[in-house]
């Protein structure tokens, strides 16, 4: 089979998630611009909570499904999985916004993002089966689709209503009209079936121990993404219960600027890992140490960027999309686009890593540095307030960049003393989750 061309794959990942990036952010700006702060915290509290517990649902589903060269389970076992964990996930995060004693709008607003993530969650089956079948063109047009209905209907409520409750059930069309819409006739156009019929008549009494070890591959991934969100999480629900939900909603404002850098690297990771995994499975530590070195660069220049555009440019930019209340938080800005640049280098790293199945280690330098986030932000957040979740943030990236660093040569360094053998199916690894994490 022919490979397309890392330049190939990267613009396509890169177009369409850089315009679902933008969406997301383009909603942020309308809470910003339509509502109060109060109403951002609210927004930014809601996509805290419901984040961690609707990719531990998802599961990587997507990746498990696209890889699946040998068509171990069908369909409708990936579907049939996802609408249960989806459930499950929707009913979490309502009863953690029970117990945490949130007054009943915040609480509503929590039970409707978490609906709108479960529809998002489903359209990772169809992405996964068009992904498969190399029709990426489909899933940018489905991005696309959700990215501007979900601007449109959620501006429109804010602005007719000015309402946060009834811009959450925007968000919930938006993204349950393209599901219904959009993911399930394009995969009846491509597939020929029709895919909740096919759930449907599944019979799901004989298919239990399908389900149950797709489950078992499925669920580490699904820890995996479920730590990697509560990193950037974790000091906003710390700086929510000491300062309440305004300062919340200016730090995730100021916060989701550093999404986009981080889709460039992700797109530019997702083309560049195929290759890797395949350097490294061939024992050819010349080009596998070429190709993550160039990588590891290109992140890092785009943290250079982003670092000196927040201090030449960050005051005018924020004034420009938020107001100027937001644009009297420059230190905080640099700081978290500081933050932000150890972050784009650290998954380079860990994108080789996977390449070279360093797996296990990955986790333990990952539940390390949610502690050291943990740890600093309960030190740093009271007494510095949102500065002080920034510090904690970048501590915690330097911690891991440190070790994916020490890892990084200990792993170049044995491809230059033993052979690998062949490469297990879809050898790039899982995708990261870092671009799920704040959204």
């Amino acid at each position: 089979m022919k490979h397309q061309t890392v330049g190939s794959n990267f613009a396509w990942t890169l177009t369409a998630g850089l315009v679902y990036a933008l969406a997301q952010w383009g909603v942020l700006v309308l809470y910003a611009r339509l509502g109060t702060m109060e109403m951002v915290g609210e927004f930014a509290l809601g996509l805290a909570i419901t984040a961690p517990v609707m990719l531990l649902a998802r599961m990587q589903i997507r990746t498990l499904q696209a890889t699946d060269a040998r068509g171990a389970y069908g369909f409708e076992h990936y579907l049939g999985l996802l609408l249960l964990t989806v459930l499950g996930g929707v009913v979490l995060c309502c009863a953690i916004a029970w117990v945490a004693g949130y007054s009943a709008r915040v609480s509503t607003i929590i039970a409707l993002l978490a609906l709108a993530k479960g529809f998002e969650a489903l359209s990772e089956a169809f992405y996964g089966a068009l992904q498969k079948a190399e029709r990426m063109s489909l899933i940018a047009r489905s991005l696309s689709a959700k990215s501007v209905l979900s601007v449109v209907l959620v501006g429109l409520a804010l602005w007719l209503t000015g309402s946060a409750i009834l811009a959450a059930v925007a968000l919930v069309l938006s993204w349950a009209t393209v599901l219904f819409l959009f993911d399930t006739q394009a995969y009846r156009r491509e597939f020929g079936e029709r895919p909740w019929r096919l759930l449907w008549r599944t019979p799901w009494r004989e298919q239990g121990g399908r389900l149950k070890s797709l489950l078992g591959l499925a669920y580490a991934l699904g820890i995996t993404a479920l730590l990697s969100s509560l990193r950037p999480n974790v000091p906003r629900y710390i700086l929510e219960a000491h300062f309440g939900q305004a300062e919340l909603g200016m730090y995730a404002a100021l916060a989701y600027f550093t999404a986009l850098g981080g889709r460039v690297v992700q797109a530019l990771g997702q083309a560049v890992s195929p290759r890797l995994g395949r350097y490294h499975a061939e024992g050819d530590q010349r080009r596998y140490g070429r190709a993550l070195a160039g990588f590891t660069g290109a992140a890092g220049l785009v943290g250079l960027c982003a670092i000196a555009g927040a201090v030449l440019l960050g005051r005018w930019a924020l004034t420009l999309f938020y107001g100027a209340a937001y644009a009297q938080n420059l230190p905080l800005f640099v700081w978290l686009m500081v933050a932000a640049a150890l972050e784009y280098v650290c998954v380079s790293l860990q994108i080789g890593l996977t390449a070279a199945r360093e797996l296990k280690a990955q986790v333990v330098m990952l539940a390390g540095s949610i502690g050291v986030v943990a740890l600093g932000s309960a030190w740093w957040v009271p007494s510095a307030g949102p500065m002080g979740a920034a510090w904690a943030l970048a501590l915690g990236w330097l911690i891991e960049l440190s070790c994916s660093a020490a890892l990084t040569v200990r792993a170049w360094k044995r491809l230059g003393v033993h052979a690998v053998g062949p490469a297990p199916s879809g050898s790039g690894g899982p995708a990261t989750p870092q671009a799920d994490a704040a959204s």
